[in-house]
């Protein structure tokens, strides 16, 4: 199995979260937690980090708007969102 549908199967299962900071970007840009579940289930790994073992995923929110969200696999088995934002790319 892939990284993205690991992610993906967590975050269908809601074993996601978001932390503060990627609560406060979302909403900075207009995003709510459904706009970052809707990206994150159906976008792709652009970026990775393997030291960190981090993860930018890229793709639509729910208006179409690219979404940028960038998260990793904790240790107890959830996603953990680190930071949300409208992609530019």
């Amino acid at each position: 199995m892939g990284k993205i549908d690991q992610i993906q199967a967590l975050v269908r299962n809601g074993l996601y979260y978001l932390t503060e900071h990627a609560d406060d970007e979302a909403g900075v840009d207009g995003f709510d937690i459904y706009d970052v579940e809707y990206g994150m289930l159906t976008g792709q790994i652009r970026r990775t980090w393997p030291q960190e073992e981090k993860y930018e995923i890229i793709g639509p929110a729910l208006d179409g708007r690219p979404i940028g969200i960038v998260c990793r696999i904790t240790l107890t088995g959830k996603v953990r969102v680190i930071t949300v934002y409208e992609d530019q790319l």
